[in-house]
């Protein structure tokens, strides 16, 4: 099975088309000073190739995110905190007007508003179909840099 995956601002899917904003994404860049844990909103736009030999089978697809040091990264889910971990069942079927042979498209979104990271880095969203792991997606929180301007606004440079 072959997946291809992007990062994005927001994914949907209507009518098996995939539809993504802000494609491409890599990184939420935070102000300095901000502490964790830092909140973030990212998407993850999927199309799987299903083989014609897979083809009207139950198939899974997990996605679970884990920080640099490949460990799971935990966020609150209620009351508790577990590991971030995604899953879809689905099944392809093989309509009358497919030739022998011949592999069928899925596309499928996950959005993850409000995703709280705990910490500044790598982290990477796992995606796997049956237990065998087709992709990594890396993400990285990072402190904004840029020029800190003392004093407020006074502290502006004037136009002549």
């Amino acid at each position: 099975m072959e997946l291809s995956a992007v990062l994005c601002n927001y994914a949907e899917v209507q009518n098996n088309l995939l539809y993504i904003t802000g494609g491409g994404v890599d990184r939420a860049n935070v102000p300095p000073g901000l502490t964790a844990p830092y909140v973030i909103g990212v998407s993850i736009g999927i199309t799987l190739s299903v083989p014609w030999t897979q083809t009207n089978q139950q198939h899974k697809l997990e996605m679970d995110l884990v920080d640099e040091d490949d460990q799971p990264v935990v966020v609150p889910t209620g009351e508790a905190e577990e590991p971030l971990h995604a899953e879809l069942q689905f099944n392809v079927g093989r309509p009358p007007i497919l030739e022998a042979g011949e592999a069928q498209n899925i596309s499928l979104a996950i959005n993850l508003p409000g995703l709280p990271l705990p910490r500044l880095g790598r982290y990477f969203f796992v995606l796997s179909v049956d237990g065998t792991e087709l992709r990594r997606l890396t993400y990285k929180v990072a402190t904004q840099q840029g020029l800190t301007i003392p004093g407020g606004p006074a502290g502006l440079p004037r136009l002549p």
